[in-house]
């Protein structure tokens, strides 16, 4: 199967940015595949792009799982900004925590979360075959916004992958919209690494998090649910690569 990856700018009128769009698809497919939309698009198939240096791999982890599907990733926002789209829920109480948390963000989250659904998937269907239903997937930050969009519109996006979570960002508020959502039917995957810092309480802020958010997942329902701990997980998409196609085969798999 032959695959091709394009690039467009698409502009996020509640925040003004422009932020680039990622499409990778499989050609000479015409009836509708599984559509798979991931935040911080930059870092997903080209090392030159990424953040950090290093992408996902995704092409190559979807052709070497031999998965049928197209990918739709979107750019982040810069600095706190991605902070501020990547989160429902203000978090005044991070400002020092690290040189660069510099004021309180947050609070966005639901914007970002409807443009998606208002604006990108209309966009998305006049691009290429998929259905009604899509998966949603993204690390630290972008599982948080995967669960809370879940939450928001659960016809909608139906599987969702959060890996490395950063719920310290907003425990009890993530728990709540959990809790008080009827996700039943759906499937979600979460993971965490143990290493996810080099600071030991905030590697306990990342696993107790996702342990407890885990508890309530777990009770949901879901017609399919996994959470791993990976003892040596770091927070680093050269990890997340690691894992990504192995993810996408348990959501794909209609049968569990």
């Amino acid at each position: 199967m032959r695959f091709v990856l394009e690039e467009f700018s698409l502009n996020l009128p509640f925040s003004g940015r422009d932020a680039a769009v990622f499409v990778y698809r499989p050609l000479d497919v015409f009836e509708p595949l599984p559509c798979l939309i991931m935040h911080d698009g930059q870092n997903l198939f080209d090392d030159a792009r990424a953040s950090f240096g290093v992408s996902w791999k995704l092409k190559e982890a979807i052709e070497q799982q031999k998965i049928s599907m197209i990918v739709v990733g979107i750019s982040c926002a810069d600095g706190l900004d991605r902070l501020d789209e990547y989160s429902p829920f203000y978090n005044g109480d991070i400002v020092g925590l690290r040189d660069w948390l510099t004021r309180p963000a947050g609070g966005k989250g639901n914007e970002y979360i409807d443009w998606i659904v208002s604006d990108l998937i209309p966009w998305i269907k006049g691009k290429v075959a998929v259905g009604d239903e899509f998966l949603m997937a993204g690390s630290s930050m972008g599982g948080l916004i995967s669960m809370a969009a879940m939450c928001r519109y659960p016809r909608i996006f139906t599987k969702i992958a959060g890996i490395s979570n950063a719920l310290w960002f907003a425990p009890n508020e993530m728990a709540k919209l959990i809790e008080e959502s009827d996700v039943s039917g759906n499937c979600v995957y979460m993971d965490v690494g143990r290493m996810e810092s080099k600071s030991e309480s905030e590697i306990a802020a990342y696993v107790d998090t996702n342990r407890s958010i885990a508890s309530i997942w777990a009770k949901k329902g879901l017609n399919s649910f996994l959470y791993r701990e990976y003892p040596q997980g770091i927070h680093h998409e050269s990890d997340w690569s690691k894992r990504i196609g192995n993810i996408l085969t348990f959501l794909l798999d209609e049968n569990r």
